[in-house]
């Protein structure tokens, strides 16, 4: 695990590595390197995971055409090694970078199509000139780019691009509205408008003099609901599959434990680890004062069942004090507000091991949302979910004979957004200046792409595509990478493997979503695993989010508060430039707390990039 950086430029391109390095020293205290070629330049800082001795970088292949700067792991990397050595590639180290530069020796760009891990990556190909570049199929991994007349850089953070002066540092404000819509800034969009983020599953082509020759999508999510299988063996399949994917996540040369919620995902994850391992896992979990925000308890159940070895600590109030650090590196408006637990967990984590694995992505693969359950089918399922079920039988019927008295109902657009945004349009229309209203109207053509890109699938399978696509990249893996790297630590996510991925976008929708005691509620296949070991009142318990309890610290301090009033309110906060004072009035003296917090952000971005 790394920071990557790299440059093209007319200028002294080595001083200028050189400082994206330093930037980037959290991400890899372990050691750095550059590689030069002509009128650019790569580096890394690394975090030594595998292979610690042999795995510096940039690295050559054995052929010293080819030279990669890589951020990343690879868990089919030993598999992938035993076929290139049956092909005649000779190897140097055991190291998976090493694995994955001569893969693009022999495969080309197709290379990627062969890896299973989180990466991102450049390749200097100095026999074609070009650089390639490519982000892991989900976007675990971050990849930023600048482009211009000037200069084509890249790196892992978007601070690490500060150093150039040759960067235009104009604001987006379409950016800006898209982060209190969504409270993150989606891709390829960035706060910056010549700063961009390459999507998840894409690779692109720069040639020597930094033009960009291509940007492609090489992988696409796709639901294809396999019916001839029982809820028995999907459940045999996941097992192993997930099971499976644990294990590869296991491989490295350094300590490493697992990041414990006491949710579904992340106790099924470190019961596997359990299974697989001869020593206690390592397990950390994070809690609050506010029991309604802590799932310690639950935790500790996990933990004692399976015998781990377990830290936990409390977060206590202090969500305005740990701000400019969370700010300074997450580098632009970010409004998750749980990045204040899970730096403190990573934290935690980091005083014990070097990597840690996650249960992250399980809601989104498995249909853990409520979004997907409960509120989507009660307000938007074709046929009106109140009716009795000899009505809501009867009511196709009476649909093909009265379709206008008996519709069936068909979700929209606004339909989806009104469940997952933060500010709403018309709060955001009053909150702007009239003289910036414009960018309103471009906020939400990213997803609405995505939304009518995926029309063919169901309201639950659309809704998760959505979010597979948006949220799960732009806001919880985004999240837990910046959090843990601050704390040069790795994360890994074993249920956000590309196997594990395919086999749950064939599960059909009636085992993922059943009704529970009167309920929607989803996960049913996971929680039928899970309850094998941990009981069925552990699993099918009500869903909590892993969400610090920013109303209450804000209501509850004081101190909190005035410093909340005083940051939206004072004049020359950079808020006030953009936004109607008698709005963010109404905001600082409301109970609204992430509209708060959203601002809050913002303004503390704001006084760092002035």
């Amino acid at each position: 695990m790394c920071g990557i950086a790299g440059l093209i430029t007319q200028e002294n391109n080595q001083n200028q590595i050189q400082d994206m390095l330093k930037v980037l020293k959290h991400r890899g205290p372990d050691g750095s390197g550059v590689f030069g070629f002509g009128n650019g330049a790569i580096g890394q800082s690394r975090l030594a995971i595998i292979d610690v001795e042999g795995g510096a970088q940039p690295m050559s292949d054995s052929s010293d055409k080819y030279w990669i700067t890589y951020n990343g792991e690879l868990y089919n990397y030993i598999e992938l090694r035993a076929y290139l050595i049956s092909q005649g590639l000779i190897f140097r180290t055991d190291s998976d970078t090493e694995v994955l530069i001569q893969a693009y020796a022999y495969w080309g760009i197709d290379c990627v199509k062969h890896f299973r891990g989180m990466f991102a990556f450049c390749i200097v190909d100095t026999t074609k000139k070009e650089l390639f570049l490519a982000r892991d199929h989900f976007g675990i991994k971050p990849l930023l780019y600048a482009n211009n007349s000037k200069v084509f850089a890249f790196a892992s953070e978007i601070q690490a691009l500060k150093p150039l002066d040759s960067i235009k540092w104009d604001i987006n404000l379409t950016a800006i509205d898209q982060y209190l819509t969504y409270q993150y800034i989606p891709s390829p969009n960035t706060i910056y408008r010549e700063i961009s983020k390459l999507p998840p599953a894409h690779f692109m082509r720069v040639d020597f003099s930094g033009e960009i020759q291509e940007q492609t999508c090489y992988w696409q999510l796709e639901f294809k609901p396999d019916y001839n299988k029982t809820e028995v063996e999907w459940i045999e399949e996941l097992e192993l599959f997930i099971k499976e994917s644990v294990k590869s996540h296991l491989i490295a040369d350094v300590p490493f434990g697992a990041f414990l919620s006491g949710g579904i995902d992340s106790s099924l994850v470190v019961g596997y680890m359990s299974q697989i391992m001869s020593n206690p896992v390592k397990t950390f979990s994070i809690g609050f004062e506010d029991e309604g925000f802590s799932e310690l308890n639950y935790a500790k159940e996990v933990a004692n069942f399976w015998g781990t070895d377990h830290f936990e600590a409390i977060v206590k109030p202090d969500a305005l004090g740990i701000l400019p650090e969370l700010v300074k590196h997450y580098g632009e408006p970010f409004g998750d507000s749980s990045a204040i637990p899970t730096y403190y967990l990573s934290k935690l984590a980091k005083q014990h091991v070097t990597m840690a694995l996650s249960g992250d992505a399980g809601d989104e693969l498995f249909a853990g949302y409520s979004s997907y359950t409960d509120r989507w089918t009660r307000h938007l399922s074709a046929v009106p979910e109140h009716l009795g079920s000899f009505k809501k039988g009867l009511y196709p019927i009476l649909n093909s004979i009265l379709p206008q008295r008996y519709p069936l109902r068909t979700a929209n657009f606004t339909d989806w957004q009104r469940y997952i945004q933060f500010y709403a349009k018309n709060a955001r229309t009053n909150l702007w200046k009239s003289e910036y209203k414009v960018q309103l109207f471009a906020t939400d053509a990213i997803h609405e792409q995505k939304w009518n890109l995926s029309r063919s699938y169901s309201h639950f399978q659309r809704a998760q595509m959505l979010d597979f696509q948006t949220y799960l990249p732009n806001d919880i893996l985004a999240k837990v990478d910046i959090a843990s790297m601050m704390n040069s630590l790795e994360v890994r996510t074993p249920l956000l493997d590309l196997r594990v991925v395919e086999l749950a976008s064939q599960i059909p929708e009636t085992f993922n979503i059943n009704k529970t005691s009167g309920t929607w509620e989803g996960k049913q296949l996971l929680k039928k695993i899970i309850a094998k070991d941990l009981g069925k009142n552990f699993a099918f318990r009500e869903k909590m989010g892993f969400a610090a309890p920013i109303s209450k610290w804000f209501a509850d301090t004081h101190k909190s508060s005035q410093e909340v009033s005083e940051r939206l309110l004072s004049p020359g906060n950079g808020l006030d430039t953009l936004f109607d004072k008698n709005e963010l009035k109404k905001v600082a003296n409301g109970s609204n707390s992430g509209h708060q917090w959203l601002l809050v952000f913002l303004q503390e971005w704001m006084e760092q990039n002035k």
